[in-house]
């Protein structure tokens, strides 16, 4: 269902390019983000980006870095015939490194939609409260996502962005979606 929603507005996005001026000129730009991420219900934390490229027009290549946060699962562990139960929790970290796409679509001089999708390069740390296991899992997933902002000037933009980036391995499931504001710097 996410991935339909993700593509249905990638698609209302690319839609609007033909209606649509250029967005900038050429150029690089930097952005930051910060959000919040959600671990498809399953725990929610502050996620974190950094992300750079160039555009030639309302089309560009991006990389970056983004810390997705920390997803904690809480186990309950059974310590003996009654005896009872314990807590035992498991801390996961997952963060990695983009490389895409994106799109910065002018509706008018001020305001425009984005749009963004790539590689997702992930990992994810794994350590057991109560004992000295970690587990360390990586892999190559994608990301994919879209926005709607606001240019104060040819240089400047504040956006409010939705994001999915998809990780997992050996049954396990890493996926976050994110919700995050940006700014971005054009030079």
């Amino acid at each position: 269902m996410k991935t339909m929603i993700v593509t249905a507005m990638a698609a209302a996005v690319a839609a609007g390019v033909c209606a649509s001026a250029p967005a900038h000129a050429d150029g690089f730009f930097v952005d930051g983000r910060y959000g919040r991420s959600d671990f498809d219900g399953s725990g929610k934390d502050v996620a974190l980006g950094v992300n750079g490229g160039y555009r030639w027009g309302a089309f560009g290549l991006e990389g970056g870095y983004v810390d997705l946060g920390s997803l904690d699962h809480g186990y309950a562990v059974i310590d003996g015939p009654g005896s009872g139960t314990s807590g035992l929790h498991s801390d996961i970290d997952v963060s990695g490194w983009t490389l895409g796409v994106n799109g910065h679509f002018n509706l008018d001089p001020n305001w425009y939609l984005s749009a963004r999708a790539g590689l997702f390069h992930w990992k994810s740390d794994m350590d057991l409260a109560g004992t000295t296991a970690n587990a360390k899992f990586s892999g190559n997933d994608w990301y994919a996502g879209v926005g709607v902002g606001y240019d104060f000037s040819e240089r400047f933009g504040l956006g409010l962005n939705y994001d999915r980036y998809r990780a997992g391995k050996s049954g396990l499931d890493f996926s976050a979606d994110v919700v995050s504001v940006n700014t971005e710097f054009r030079f």
